[in-house]
């Protein structure tokens, strides 16, 4: 038998045996392969970084005959020990005192509310000021005439594989009229909210129509016991109420005020001046319309659709720069994509239709920075992508005209521009100029700057909007389904197991971490971040805690066959071609002359985007989608994680209002 010398006096010997480890409280039992001189101390600590909590409170005892005796902590650990203090060996989620709050129930504070019930944790407490589940973005933003642009599979709010594997939800079905819409229009959309709402029994946690006016954080700024007092009103009545949090996510929306500008010669202009959102269009004056629309972001293009739809016969986008949009079918792809397309690939994807309709090469717009082979791109834009056919199908037909100018002022009827140029038998004007935040905000956490996805660098107020701009040489989306889902996954880890936080500060992480001070200047308040900088903090924490990664292991096989489930290929060519051309047969039948415009996209062309991404990335994937071409496990996958995900069906949760 081996020895060696102890701290404590004597030898400790060195021989190995096997401890087991049973549970005073729970069925699971543990085997310890251990040193004969190992203390109780040292499994305590063995015990307690596996289940997260601290070792003081854990409590060892051994059996003799009918008698339980505690065990002192540097004695060796007897060879059965019994444990008090965990009722498994998985990490133990940390019991707050007071209930986690949400504010906002719009995409982000639904899907963090969902994440919850869904983990069998109902201590939540959800506030909004409307009477509904949707956010302002659908109730009250979006115009009437509003329609996703995305595909419905990137945005439905119980996207992710836990919804799926646990069986709570199914894959959408748009594969057969139906289904849900691949591009449905806002009432589709505010009942697809609803209907997740109800599945999730999530209604009775929310206090509708209830503005959280004033926080206090009770308690040291630091300390692990403070808690946060939300003051509350009603905002029909204005009763107030108080509620105590002890974790607070905020999701405020990203912008919700226009910006305003007035030009000169508006009140002589004799016509309609609007802003393109809050149902602020005049729809009865667009019918044989000439419409001007100032900006170029993706409310400037669903405005264009909305102009149209509506009777317009033109409209003008008047922009500084012209912008990157991106066709229907490009986005798909990039969306069922297991990894990230690279943005060269995505630039060639637009080019058969910025070709077939004139819209300009595509390696050619500002945004571009490219290396001289057009191997290697970074897309830097100020706004994302304006994601749509009608666009380009009414680019075609003389519809819609871009002019790169900005306004300097007006007259009758007429825009004057900055190039000399002039708009003339205008009678409708729309502002999509862009939109701020709401400083009530930052106001409201008392705070002067965001650090990382942290109100004032409290892990226990986390954040997020919806980022502005566009950042990235590679696309994992156009959407916010698998950004929300990555960061509700991962801030839901960090207040279950805070543990792994407190190393983090350990490590020093908030000097690390990005931060964004107020603006006023610019008036971005603090929390008005931008992609790069939520990217940026995200990356940071999830590459120090790598218990994150296997938790979104799954994400990518779940995003490749979710996609090919809900709107395969086919499915998808078949309604966007339909739309394509039954936009070409209204206006024909509005006495509008032009020779038809074929669709650019057809299953050849997609096809042999696969292959050439497939051979690109090294990750073979198929048109026909995993049931007749399975992908291979890929090296972060594990398997037991998405088996559950390739045997469900897209064949439940259909739409409580059709809207075709």
């Amino acid at each position: 038998m081996a020895y060696k010398s102890s701290v404590y006096g004597g030898h400790k010997s060195d021989s190995r045996r096997t401890v087991t480890l049973k549970l005073l409280n729970g069925n699971d039992v543990f085997q310890l392969p251990c040193n004969v001189s190992t203390t109780v101390a040292e499994v305590k600590e063995m015990v307690a970084g596996k289940t997260m909590v601290d070792a003081s409170d854990l409590q060892f005892f051994y059996k003799a005959g009918p008698y339980m005796t505690k065990q002192k902590d540097m004695s060796q650990i007897a060879p059965v020990t019994l444990i008090k203090g965990v009722t498994s060996f998985e990490p133990q989620k940390h019991k707050w005192p007071h209930p986690i709050g949400i504010i906002g129930q719009g995409y982000h504070g639904m899907k963090t509310a969902m994440t919850y019930l869904m983990d069998n944790n109902e201590n939540i407490v959800c506030f909004d000021r409307h009477k509904m589940v949707g956010g302002y973005c659908w109730i009250t933003g979006a115009n009437k005439t509003s329609r996703l642009q995305t595909e419905f599979g990137s945005f439905h709010v119980w996207w992710g594989p836990d919804m799926i594997s646990n069986g709570k939800m199914a894959y959408p079905n748009c594969n057969d009229a139906k289904g849900w819409h691949i591009w449905p229009y806002k009432t589709e959309i505010l009942n697809h909210f609803d209907h997740a709402a109800n599945q999730f029994g999530l209604k009775p946690h929310i206090h509708f129509e209830t503005n959280v006016a004033k926080m206090e954080i009770i308690g040291g700024a630091n300390d692990e016991s403070r808690y946060y007092k939300l003051h509350c009103e009603n905002v029909t009545d204005g009763a107030p109420s108080t509620q105590n949090v002890s974790v607070l996510y905020t999701f405020p929306g990203s912008l919700t005020q226009n910006r305003i500008i007035d030009y000169p010669g508006e009140d002589v202009f004799d016509g309609e001046i609007r802003y393109g959102m809050n149902d602020d269009t005049p729809y009865d004056k667009l019918q044989d319309a000439t419409c001007a629309i100032l900006g170029n972001g993706a409310f400037a293009v669903e405005n264009a659709r909305t102009i149209v739809e509506c009777g317009g016969v033109k409209a003008w986008i008047v922009t500084r720069r012209k912008n990157l949009a991106s066709p229907r079918i490009p986005s798909w792809f990039v969306h069922q994509g297991p990894i990230p397309t690279p943005g060269a690939f995505v630039l060639k994807m637009f080019e058969p239709m910025y070709n077939l309709v004139g819209f300009g090469d595509p390696w050619q717009f500002h945004a571009v920075h490219a290396n001289s082979e057009r191997t290697n791109v970074t897309i830097l834009q100020n706004s994302r992508f304006g994601i749509g056919d009608v666009t380009f199908i009414m680019l075609a037909w003389g519809l819609l005209e871009y002019v790169v100018a900005t306004l300097k002022r007006c007259s009758r009827h007429t825009l004057h521009l900055s190039n000399g140029d002039k708009l003339e038998n205008v009678t409708v004007i729309l502002k999509a100029l862009g939109l701020l935040g709401d400083w009530s905000v930052d106001k409201l956490h008392n705070m002067t700057q965001m650090v990382g996805s942290y109100c004032s660098g409290d892990f226990r107020r986390p954040l997020m909007i919806d980022a502005t701009g566009m950042n990235a040489a590679n696309f994992t989306t156009f959407s916010t389904g698998i950004g929300t889902t990555d960061f509700v996954t991962s801030n839901k880890y960090l207040h279950d197991f805070p543990k792994e936080w407190y190393r983090l500060e350990g490590m020093g992480i908030l000097k690390t971490l990005p931060r964004h001070k107020e603006e006023p200047d610019l008036q971005k308040p603090a929390y008005l971040t931008d992609v790069k900088f939520a990217m940026t903090g995200s990356i940071i924490v999830d590459g120090m805690i790598p218990a994150m990664g296997a938790l979104k292991s799954s994400f990518s096989r779940y995003k490749y066959t979710m996609y090919h489930k809900t709107h395969n290929v086919d499915r998808t060519l078949e309604v966007a071609i339909g739309e394509w051309d039954a936009y070409q047969k209204e206006w024909k039948a509005r006495g509008i002359e032009h020779d038809h415009v074929p669709y650019p996209y057809n299953r050849k062309m997609i096809g042999q985007w696969f292959q050439d991404w497939s051979s690109l990335t090294k990750v073979p994937i198929s048109i026909n989608g995993p049931d007749v071409d399975p992908m291979p496990p890929m090296p972060f996958e594990f398997h037991e994680q998405f088996k559950a995900m390739a045997d469900s069906k897209a064949t439940e949760n259909k739409p409580l209002v059709r809207v075709q």
